[in-house]
């Protein structure tokens, strides 16, 4: 996936590229939101079928696979995290498909002890909206900047 275009930045966009940016932006606090909240294994249904999902030279694909991924965190009850998620650069690449990038900083939360910033990543995404007008990922890949999962 090449980076997204900011040629577009301070151009007013159509309703439609606004929908498809709120759509996507959502997916990707979704995404977060599922995992913090200890239902990761719910996030699955925010990725096509055939979606791809990696970082650090590793990748699965299909959601099965991720379905696996996300069920193996969820069961994972002694780790609690918070996803912060900035800096969101949407485009719109076609009206199917749309591409972000996004940082993550996940704080990963003690029961007597601060918050500690766990990792600050950088994650690419692709995203395909279906024939009902549904967006989803297509694809997300994840970045490691500083810290460890």
């Amino acid at each position: 996936m090449t980076a997204v275009d900011n040629g577009h930045a301070g151009i007013e966009r159509t309703p439609r590229q606004l929908a498809a940016e709120f759509a996507c932006r959502n997916l990707i606090h979704a995404f977060a939101d599922h995992i913090d909240q200890g239902a990761a294994a719910k996030a699955v249904d925010l990725f096509t079928d055939d979606a791809e999902m990696g970082g650090a030279g590793q990748s699965i694909k299909g959601r099965d696979a991720i379905g696996q991924v996300l069920a193996a965190r969820e069961a994972n009850t002694s780790r609690r995290t918070r996803h912060q998620v900035t800096n969101v650069m949407f485009e719109l690449t076609s009206p199917e498909t749309a591409v972000a990038q996004s940082l993550l900083c996940v704080f990963v939360l003690g029961v007597s002890e601060e918050p500690t910033i766990g990792a600050l990543s950088e994650f690419r995404d692709e995203f395909a909206c279906d024939g009902e007008g549904r967006w989803r990922f297509a694809r997300r890949e994840a970045t490691i900047l500083a810290g460890s999962r």
